[in-house]
């Protein structure tokens, strides 16, 4: 037995210790909970983290019920209590949603993110550098599902809403607002606006030729991806000289590219 093995025997029993002490503490805490309804919030914040633990396992059902759970006691106490109650309900149903998209389940996906999309647009009033960056990648995924679904009318929305939220997130972050830019430009390409779609698509292009010259094993998928999104834009606003100067610049990279740089325009 070689050393992979070993490797993964040792996360399981890592993954076992760590389950088998999130569920101590969480049968304490429902105990507490049981007497005095105060510890309904920690229940909730430990039910979050037992999902990701389940998840890890792949124990999916046992984490979407653990999911409902928190967002039912969110759900209890969120009206009477929002300050405290509001962000675990959004990140649990946030969670589900992202569970659900995995599973297969996009409808109910889709509407679990949009209740996580509307608590998170309440609080970000109250702390904007906290949630912020979390409504920024709500709105992305609920884009990337209606997508998905072929609703791009209906994706526009929340591309748009992030392209506006990418701009402020910090510098760090510079690769997602080239995939914020990407995507909005993608849809409104796709929905017939090809002129609206040019200025993201050529923003997103020249903040991904940056990010190449940092990590181009990285950024190279990221940047053919955008720059075949430019060409489309291009060629359809009849603009062929430019056009063939991206065909050429996508020749070159997929030259020294892999095969699985040959996705598809769209979001990305």
């Amino acid at each position: 037995m070689g050393r992979g093995w070993r490797w993964r025997r040792r996360r399981q029993d890592w993954l076992t210790r760590d389950l088998d002490n999130t569920e101590f503490m969480l049968r304490l805490t429902r105990w507490l909970a049981s007497r005095w309804t105060r510890h309904d919030f920690d229940v909730g914040s430990i039910l979050l983290d037992y999902t990701r633990r389940l998840n890890e396992a792949g124990r999916h059902d046992e984490a979407l019920a653990a999911l409902d759970e928190a967002i039912a006691i969110g759900r209890r106490h969120v009206h009477a209590k929002p300050v405290r109650y509001a962000p675990n309900l959004a990140a649990a149903l946030l969670m589900k949603g992202h569970l659900l998209a995995e599973l297969g389940h996009l409808d109910e996906a889709m509407s679990s993110a949009e209740g996580a999309v509307d608590i998170y647009r309440t609080l970000v009033p109250g702390d904007q550098l906290r949630f912020e960056p979390i409504l920024f990648a709500a709105l992305t995924s609920l884009g990337f599902w209606r997508h998905q679904r072929g609703e791009f009318a209906a994706a526009l929305g929340p591309f748009e809403e992030a392209s506006v939220l990418a701009r402020r997130l910090p510098p760090a972050r510079l690769a997602d607002q080239a995939m914020a830019l990407n995507n909005l430009g993608a849809v409104l390409q796709e929905v017939g606006r090809t002129s609206d779609a040019l200025p993201p698509l050529e923003e997103a292009v020249a903040i991904r030729r940056r990010l190449l010259a940092e990590d181009r094993a990285r950024f190279e998928p990221d940047l053919i991806a955008s720059l075949r999104n430019l060409e489309q834009a291009l060629s359809g606003l009849g603009r062929y000289v430019e056009a063939v100067h991206v065909v050429d610049e996508l020749a070159a990279l997929n030259r020294s590219s892999s095969p699985a740089n040959d996705a598809e325009p769209g979001p990305a």
